[in-house]
C-alpha cells in the first residue's frame, strides 16, 4: 500500500448526518438573507458600508445622453394620495429614483441620497423617490423609522418605456431643458462633490455640461 493510500485510509469518513447539518446551516444563512427583513437590513449595511469607501459613485459623464429627450408623462401619486405628475417639475433639474423597502441595495444608498437632498434640493432642483413597495404602508413606515424627509411618490398608472426599469435601484438625472441627463442602474453613492457640483451647474445654466 502507498503512502498515500495509507493516509487515505487513515482519514475519518465523513457522516451524512454532518453533511446533511452542513448544507442545512448553509440553506439557512442563505434563506435569511432572501426572504426576512433581518436579512434585508444587514445586506443594506453592508453594501452601505461599501458605498461609504467611494468605490462606487455615480459617473458624471453624460456626453453620450445629452439629446434623448425624458418622458415626462408619469403618473404618480404621494404616500397622502394627492396626484402628481413628473411633468409638473419639468423646467428643473429632477433627480427620479426607483427603489423598495425589500431592496438592499436600495435601503444601503438611500442615507447618501437624503444627504443629497439635504445639501442641493431647491425650486431648480426636486427630488422624485418612487417608492415600488406594493402596499403604501410599507414605504411610510420606512421613511418614519428613518426620519427621512425625502419626497416619496407612488406610481398611479402606466409606466413609460423609458422608466420600465428591471433592476433596483435605478436612477435617472433629468436636465431643465428636458433631457435625459443620465441612467444609473443599481446603487451609488450620489452625495459626491463632483454629482452636487454637476446637479448645481445644471440648474443655473438650464443644459447640461461635461464635468
Amino acid at each position: 500500500m502507498s503512502k498515500s493510500d495509507e493516509n487515505q485510509a487513515k482519514r475519518p469518513k465523513r457522516s451524512w448526518k454532518r453533511t446533511a447539518l452542513e448544507w442545512a446551516g448553509l440553506l439557512a444563512v442563505i434563506a435569511f438573507f432572501r426572504y426576512t427583513d433581518q436579512g434585508t437590513v444587514v445586506q443594506s449595511w453592508l453594501q452601505r458600508g461599501l458605498l461609504a469607501t467611494g468605490i462606487m459613485q455615480a459617473d458624471v459623464r453624460y456626453a453620450e445622453n445629452h439629446d434623448e429627450p425624458a418622458n415626462f408623462n408619469l403618473k404618480l401619486t404621494t404616500l397622502e394620495g394627492e396626484p402628481a405628475l413628473l411633468s409638473d417639475y419639468r423646467g428643473k433639474v429632477i433627480f427620479l429614483n426607483f427603489w423598495a423597502t425589500w431592496c438592499p441595495p436600495c435601503l444601503a444608498e438611500m442615507p447618501f441620497i437624503q444627504s443629497l437632498y439635504e445639501d442641493v434640493a431647491s425650486e431648480d432642483i426636486v427630488f422624485v423617490m418612487v417608492s415600488t413597495d406594493e402596499e403604501v404602508e410599507t414605504a411610510q413606515r420606512f421613511i418614519d423609522a428613518k426620519g427621512y424627509t425625502l419626497p416619496i411618490y407612488r406610481l398611479a398608472g402606466r409606466v413609460p418605456a423609458q422608466y420600465d426599469v428591471r433592476t433596483l435601484p435605478t436612477t435617472y438625472v433629468i436636465s431643465p431643458s428636458g433631457n435625459m441627463a443620465t441612467v444609473h442602474v443599481g446603487m451609488a453613492n450620489y452625495n459626491t462633490r463632483g454629482f452636487r457640483k454637476f446637479l448645481k451647474q445644471m440648474s443655473v445654466t438650464g443644459v447640461l455640461e461635461d464635468i
